[in-house]
């Protein structure tokens, strides 16, 4: 049975919904995207091709930018700062800030035109990971391992994927205890299979500004599967689908820019400041000392 659609237009609407929220010891989570059509997926399953050189991108990464990452112990760490540069990750974004996703569903350029989406996750408490989780590390490092991977059928949840004549398991152990060496040699399976809720150490500042979490996600049978989110998370508040239309985009990000949210705020990077600002004044009418004006309407050399 379809869900029916609900229009969000306004920052004030979505704060009478948020005020509806039930209290819970669940977690609330927060995401939005340009396109109401988007599936809810990671972006390294958006291409196949990406997904099939997975280990190849992360590698040449790491290989071109060491200096990025030189100081990060962990695959999760390193997945996330490349997600935040753009490169396909099994990372999907979402905010504990209802605003900043908001934001996120009123952007995006090619998807401007297109009705957007506002989306509720409510998560139990126990079920959300810490940076630092055993679960974490088990499927963060997946990333690093060549497409073929798949579980065998053999591997039923009971038993661990441990299996030294398995080359996929003794390859994901290698990589797991070179940065947990404690890491006991056996993974469940229920684990490689999963998408867990990650809370990210805040020691990177865009993070730090858009109140950012992730979607890890796991593999199904293998690598070309994605493990799925549990239905229970997806939190269908008065049994309805959010829908922000195309026509109130523009409007909305005004809203949200008069209370602090806009690019400059949540992408803190030097050159995005800058795209903001240009964007921001470059269609203002420039004030002469003689009797005209002029409007400066496009891009300028230097």
């Amino acid at each position: 049975m379809p869900i029916e659609e609900s229009k969000l237009g306004s920052v004030r609407t979505l704060l009478s919904i948020i005020s509806e929220l039930d209290e819970s010891d669940d977690l609330y989570f927060f995401r939005g995207h340009a396109d109401k059509s988007f599936q809810l997926l990671p972006s390294i399953y958006r291409k196949p091709e990406w997904l099939s050189n997975e280990d190849k991108m992360i590698r040449e990464m790491l290989m071109r930018c060491p200096n990025d990452f030189s100081l990060m112990q962990t695959s999760f760490e390193k997945l996330v700062k490349m997600q935040h540069y753009d490169l396909p990750t099994r990372l999907l974004d979402l905010s504990e800030n209802p605003l900043v996703a908001l934001y996120f569903a009123c952007t995006c350029e090619k998807n401007k035109n297109k009705d957007g989406e506002f989306l509720f996750f409510k998560i139990p408490r126990e079920e959300v990971k810490y940076f630092d989780s055993d679960t974490v590390s088990v499927i963060s490092n997946i990333a690093w391992s060549k497409s073929d991977f798949e579980i065998a059928q053999s591997y039923s949840s009971e038993r661990s994927f441990h299996n030294e004549r398995n080359h996929h398991a003794t390859k994901l152990m290698h990589d797991i205890q070179q940065e947990k060496p404690y890491f006991s040699p056996r993974i469940q399976p229920t684990h490689i299979k999963s998408v867990v809720c990650v809370k990210p150490k805040m020691d990177n500042q865009r993070v730090i500004r858009q109140d950012g979490a992730f979607l890890l996600f796991g593999t199904a049978q293998n690598k070309h599967t994605p493990a799925s989110i549990p239905e229970n998370w997806i939190y269908r508040l008065n049994g309805k689908k959010y829908i922000i239309k195309a026509a109130d985009k523009e409007q909305i990000l005004k809203q949200l820019v008069g209370i602090g949210i806009s690019k400059a705020k949540l992408f803190p990077e030097i050159d995005m400041v800058s795209q903001f600002i240009k964007n921001d004044y470059g269609l203002k009418t420039i004030e002469f000392t003689s009797t005209h004006k002029k409007t400066i309407a496009g891009p300028k050399w230097g």
